[in-house]
C-alpha cells in the first residue's frame, strides 16, 4: 500500500470513528429537548398544584437547555472540524499548518464537557424534583 493510499485509509477510519461519536451527542441534544418538552407538558398538566418547591425544577430545565445549546454548539464546532481535516488530508501540502484544527478540537472538548455536565445536572436535579413530589 502506497503512503497516499494508507494516509487516506487511516483518514477514513478516524471519519467514520468521529461520524459516531457526532451521531451520540446529536442523540443527547435531542434527548435533552425531549426531556425538557416533557417536563413542561407535566408541569402544565396534573403535577403544577403537587410542586413545592418550583425553583429545583426552573434550574433543572435551564440546565438542560443549556446542555441542549452546548451539545448543538459541539455538532456546529465538529462539522467545521471535519472540513478542516478534510481539507489538510486533500491538500497535502507540507506548509499546511493544524493550528486552526487543533483549536476547534479544543472548543469541541469544551462544549463536549460542557453539554455532558450540564445535561446530567439537570436530570439529576428533575430526578430530585420528582422523588419531592412522590414523597
Amino acid at each position: 500500500m502506497e503512503p497516499a493510499e494508507y494516509e487516506l485509509e487511516i483518514h477514513r477510519i478516524y471519519v467514520e470513528a468521529r461520524s459516531h461519536r457526532n451521531a451520540f451527542f446529536e442523540k443527547l441534544a435531542i434527548v435533552d429537548g425531549g426531556t425538557v418538552a416533557l417536563v413542561i407538558t407535566a408541569v402544565l398538566g396534573p403535577l403544577h398544584t403537587a410542586l413545592g418547591n418550583k425553583h429545583l425544577l426552573k434550574v433543572g430545565l435551564t440546565l438542560l437547555v443549556l446542555g441542549m445549546l452546548s451539545l448543538y454548539l459541539r455538532n456546529l464546532l465538529a462539522a467545521q472540524f471535519e472540513l478542516l481535516e478534510t481539507k489538510s488530508t486533500a491538500m497535502r501540502d507540507p506548509n499546511f499548518t493544524r493550528e486552526p484544527t487543533a483549536r476547534i478540537g479544543k472548543w469541541v472538548a469544551y462544549a463536549e464537557r460542557a453539554g455532558l455536565l450540564f445535561s446530567t445536572v439537570g436530570v439529576l436535579l428533575l430526578l430530585v424534583q420528582i422523588w419531592m413530589i412522590s414523597i
